[in-house]
């Protein structure tokens, strides 16, 4: 299968684990004049490397982020703890990594789309 491979399969996995580290921060940032709210984080460092161990010959690649939440710290007297200028600027860098993943795929769907369409001729 075209898309049946490790890159492939790794941008997917990628794309999915960097939505919902967006989710995670857009609920931050709502809820950033929240008494009490504690902020949430994704974790997923390892995941490629997590993934190439993972393989079972089939090209099954299971990449897993988690959610945690810093329940260590408190900004604000009321208990909340989202800093609003680190949420800014992880969400960007969530967009940026997302944007730069969709293009590499979109690049990818255009040089299968070029062969074929040069193979019809």
């Amino acid at each position: 299968m075209l898309y049946n491979n490790m890159e492939f399969k790794a941008m997917q996995s990628s794309l999915d684990a960097l939505w919902m580290k967006q989710r995670v921060i857009s609920d931050n940032i709502a809820n950033y004049e929240t008494p009490g709210y504690k902020a949430k984080a994704v974790t997923f460092q390892n995941v490629l490397s997590d993934a190439v161990k993972s393989q079972s010959g089939k090209n099954e690649y299971h990449f897993q982020a988690t959610v945690s939440t810093d329940t260590t710290t408190s900004v604000r007297p009321d208990g909340n703890n989202v800093n609003m200028e680190k949420e800014t600027i992880e969400l960007w860098k969530s967009y940026a990594q997302y944007s730069y993943l969709t293009q590499k795929i979109s690049g990818q769907f255009s040089n299968i789309r070029y062969v074929l369409n040069q193979a019809m001729k």
